[in-house]
């Protein structure tokens, strides 16, 4: 009777050990979409198609058209969030072209919460105002929540940009795990990455992203926070987006712990 009660402990401290130390991977997938598909025809379908091949959980996506005259009156986020069965939020960084010009985020799962906050510079530098999006998501294996984010600088200066990364750390918050992408036009020695994003953890390495055609510029990035509630995978700069955009797509796998 001992020895069974001895054996029913053991199974239950192992599993409470496992449920302590469980964890939740997450795959993230990033794109600069060059002029929401303007490579492409202005057409979802090809992004669909390259989104499909990796079956992230979060696509982060920057340069999205909200039926602008430029890409036709689409609405581009929708559109590619019907051709792959994702979730999606928007989030307008300026007015343009008869529509709106910003970000974007498909999920997996469905989106519990979605914000979006514009982000300014010295007005004299600045040539665009530009945006963080950022959506709350429960994750189903834990019922865990996190915050999924995307944003995409100006490319002016470096205090410009700096000063973005300020507004951008305010809005994310800290009380959730939170994941941000995007293209920050900014090299890894510059202040608004070096200085401005210093209480994140680094998720991709340095390895250039721009432009996707023969890569020699680091512009793009995956950051997480807080930094001991993540564990990096794996991180791929991804060279065979060329035919859909200037960059290089980014795809990273990480453990939420």
């Amino acid at each position: 009777m001992n020895e069974l009660k001895y054996i029913v402990c053991s199974l239950l401290l192992l599993l409470a050990c496992g449920t302590l130390t469980s964890q939740t991977t997450i795959r993230v997938l990033n794109i600069n979409t060059r002029m929401s598909g303007q490579m492409a025809g202005y057409n979802a379908a090809p992004f669909a198609d390259y989104i499909e091949q990796y079956n992230p959980d979060f696509v982060m996506l920057q340069e999205i058209d909200y039926k602008t005259a430029r890409n036709g009156f689409r609405d581009f986020t929708t559109e590619l969030a019907a051709e792959t069965g994702y979730f999606s939020a928007f989030g307008r960084a300026i007015a343009y072209s008869q529509g709106e010009y910003g970000v974007a985020i498909l999920s997996k799962y469905p989106i519990e919460k979605i914000s979006n906050t514009q982000l300014t510079g010295n007005a004299s530098e600045m040539k665009e105002m530009r945006t963080v999006l950022f959506i709350d998501v429960i994750l189903p294996d834990t019922g865990e929540k996190v915050r999924m984010a995307v944003t995409h600088l100006d490319h002016s200066t470096d205090g410009v940009r700096q000063s973005m990364v300020q507004q951008l750390n305010v809005a994310i918050g800290t009380s959730l795990p939170t994941l941000l992408a995007g293209d920050f036009n900014a090299f890894p020695s510059e202040t608004a990455i070096s200085t401005g994003m210093a209480s994140w953890k680094r998720v991709c390495n340095n390895f250039a992203t721009f432009p996707a055609s023969n890569p020699a510029s680091k512009i793009d990035y995956i950051f997480a926070k807080p930094t001991d509630k993540w564990n990096v995978k794996s991180y791929q700069v991804l060279s065979n987006s060329a035919a859909i955009t200037d960059h290089c797509a980014m795809l990273a796998e990480v453990e939420l712990q």
